[in-house]
């Protein structure tokens, strides 16, 4: 073989080399172990390493991957909000916000969380990164380094023919992803202007790979648009599920029946965690934000409306409250409650006369199965469960007629003292004084 010729390997610069070792395979073609080292796993997602190659792409572990970063420490918290140790790939989908999301439920501190988004990101251009994409960069340097002392047919000949043999030995099989990273690397394939104008009409292996590359990339193109978006939906799923845990105030290590007013904090804590996320990091601020949001809504309070500080109506510490404001608040309270015990009083009575009807119509039934034992024994047991709701609906009818009743009696009374130009704060005094002198009696009567 002429000694102008120099052999090549893909990803090495030119050197000369003996030729015996001209016709062997290109280094680390052997297949890689089955089995992933430690704090590893196996992922299909990475083309092979070699052109015969069978290798895959090993993605670290959660428990590796965080050793590496030293954010040890944090591991349990990934745990306890789902991530298992073979969830990286899921990470690597997640955009900017998604990572702040969970982040931001794990607690994890501003400069940790920066080197975790960027150890993130390292696996993304090691996933993204092909290794037939190194080998088409590698080979174009090598191509673009590349000079003959002559342009002969011959020796273009020759070393199409040399490149044909290395070509069979290889045996490249692209798989999709193969494909999409050969062809954006050989967009950005650089010649070097050294060529001969007879290499040009020869037809060099750089513009071959180019033809093919052209030809796979409407193969490529329709695949690679769908990946983004399945992942998406996956992780959308999951940030909210998260984000809904954490923003959980009452009742989430507790399965106690929760209060009307607790329900309605965890209802506002949610809503407002997942507007921003970032209020789960601090449960104070996302509780007094979710106070503030009920109290803004109009929430109907037990005791009329709420004693917390957010409220500008709330009774201050040490400021006593004058009479008169008592009073005032004494009656819209009383108002109140008669209202909501009317409508209460309106629904059982409907339901008492719902019940007094079926309780009829069984009884008829019960006629008709006079000589049907099974049939009137079943129909008995309807008839008891039928008066049982009907005595206790009654009962608390009864209850709130009374109090509804006493009401009203107070009422007209209250309205005939101011008729008779007694108010009741007038009242309230002269009873006080009234108190008072009988105290002093007895006061007197126990020293005598």
């Amino acid at each position: 073989m002429p000694p102008e010729i120099m052999h090549f390997k893909f990803g090495h610069s030119m050197q000369p080399t003996p030729a015996s070792t001209q016709e062997d395979t290109l280094p680390d073609d052997s297949p890689p172990s089955s089995h992933p080292p430690q704090g590893y796993y196996i992922t299909n997602q990475i083309p092979p390493l070699t052109t015969n190659s069978t290798s895959v792409y090993r993605c670290p572990t959660l428990t590796a991957f965080l050793h590496q970063l030293n954010l040890s420490q944090y591991h349990n918290l990934f745990v306890e909000a789902g991530v298992g140790e073979n969830d990286l790939e899921q990470f690597m989908g997640f955009d900017e916000s998604e990572l702040k999301e969970v982040l931001s439920a794990i607690s994890m501190k501003p400069f940790h969380s920066a080197a975790f988004k960027k150890g993130i990101r390292g696996l993304r251009q090691s996933h993204t990164a092909s290794p037939s994409s190194l080998m088409t960069n590698h080979s174009t340097n090598s191509f673009s380094t590349l000079t003959f002392p002559s342009a002969s047919p011959e020796i273009q000949s020759n070393n199409r023919n040399k490149l044909g043999k290395l070509g069979e030995a290889t045996d490249i099989s692209y798989s999709v992803s193969d494909k999409a990273s050969a062809v954006m690397d050989a967009s950005q394939m650089k010649v070097s202007p050294n060529r001969t104008n007879a290499e040009e009409s020869a037809g060099s292996p750089i513009q071959e790979i180019q033809e093919y590359s052209m030809n796979v990339m409407q193969d490529v193109h329709p695949i690679s648009s769908t990946i983004p978006s399945s992942i998406t939906n996956s992780t959308q799923t999951t940030s909210k599920d998260v984000i809904i845990h954490h923003a959980t105030i009452y009742g989430k290590n507790n399965p106690r029946k929760l209060t009307t007013y607790e329900q309605a904090i965890n209802r506002a804590a949610i809503e407002l965690a997942l507007i921003d996320p970032a209020l789960v990091a601090n449960k104070g601020t996302l509780f007094e934000k979710a106070k503030a949001k009920l109290l803004s809504e109009g929430y109907t309070y037990k005791r009329g409306q709420s004693r917390s500080k957010l409220n500008p109506n709330a009774p201050k510490p040490g400021v006593k409250t004058s009479r008169a404001t008592l009073i005032q608040k004494r009656n819209a309270h009383a108002a109140q409650n008669s209202e909501s015990r009317n409508a209460r009083i309106s629904e059982l009575e409907r339901k008492l006369q719902i019940k007094d009807t079926q309780y009829t119509v069984t009884q008829e039934f019960k006629r008709l199965k006079t000589g049907d034992p099974d049939g009137l024994a079943k129909v008995e047991l309807t008839l008891e469960e039928v008066e049982k709701e009907r005595t206790e609906i009654a009962k608390e009818l009864s209850i709130l007629k009374s109090k509804e009743r006493k009401h009203r009696w107070y009422e007209q009374k209250k309205k005939e003292r101011m008729d008779s130009g007694f108010g009741e704060a007038d009242v309230e005094s002269l009873n006080n004084n009234n108190n008072e002198s009988l105290n002093q009696e007895s006061v007197v009567e126990q020293c005598c």
